[in-house]
């Protein structure tokens, strides 16, 4: 198949999402960035793409996203939602938000665009997790479930999807510092930092620490990697509560 690859990424109008963007784009691919903020538009310009607003937990939006798609080579399953909470304090509606943007939105998405990709040859998949579904804090709610099934369904997706030339993968980032984090990592910079020290890398993420990772999983260097989680987290996931109280509490 002849012309640029494709790469949809959800979520792409801020924070990882929007970095990944531009970094694909940097990267050669032709890329689509799906978000309901309208202010994925302007990252449609940015990276000289298309700007599709989808609500990824709408079949029929996600369905027209993929109609609007002739070619798929990379699909980036970026777009999600945290809300750190004690589970006393989880209602309902807190844990359907949580569970259908990050699971069910990923699934839809897995489900609805890799048709056309397995139609362009094959591709690869990357779904966004978190360090957080494999270590433990206090308060973090339903959150962890949430990415923890997210990783599950990377290893089954990975599986079923193989012989299709289709492989999945995840990232998880660790604390990253975007504009929806605002200051959940302290309210100055000189805080940030301060809290970033605790972390054995020695600073909070950013944007860029993560797009990187996903721009090398959807290369053709990742070719014979599937079913893997790969947590670029500065090693705060590393489980040890001394750097994990330390850095979220400061």
């Amino acid at each position: 198949m002849t012309g640029k690859p494709v790469s949809v990424v959800t979520g792409a109008a801020h924070g990882i999402g929007r970095e990944t963007a531009i970094r694909l784009a940097a990267e050669g691919f032709s890329v689509v960035a799906a978000d309901r903020d309208e202010a994925v538009a302007e990252v449609a310009e940015l990276t000289g793409g298309r700007a599709v607003r989808c609500d990824v937990t709408d079949p029929e939006a996600v369905q027209e996203l993929a109609d609007g798609l002739d070619r798929l080579d990379v699909l980036v399953n970026n777009a999600g939602v945290w809300e750190f909470i004690p589970l006393a304090e989880t209602t309902v509606e807190r844990y359907r938000r949580v569970m259908d943007i990050n699971v069910l939105g990923s699934l839809l998405c897995l489900q609805t665009l890799t048709p056309v990709m397995a139609r362009s040859g094959g591709g690869s998949v990357i779904n966004l997790t978190s360090f957080l579904a494999e270590t433990t804090r206090a308060e973090s709610g339903i959150y962890p479930a949430a990415k923890a099934a997210v990783n599950a369904l990377t290893r089954q997706a990975a599986v079923e999807y193989a012989e299709l030339g289709i492989r999945v993968n995840a990232v998880g980032p660790g604390m990253i510092q975007t504009e929806g984090a605002g200051d959940m990592y302290g309210p100055t910079r000189e805080e940030r930092e301060r809290r970033g020290s605790h972390i054995p890398l020695g600073r909070i993420g950013r944007p860029q620490d993560i797009s990187g990772v996903i721009a090398f999983l959807a290369s053709d260097e990742a070719r014979y990697i599937t079913g893997q989680v790969l947590y670029a987290d500065g090693g705060i996931g590393l489980g040890t509560m001394k750097y994990l109280r330390q850095a979220w509490a400061g």
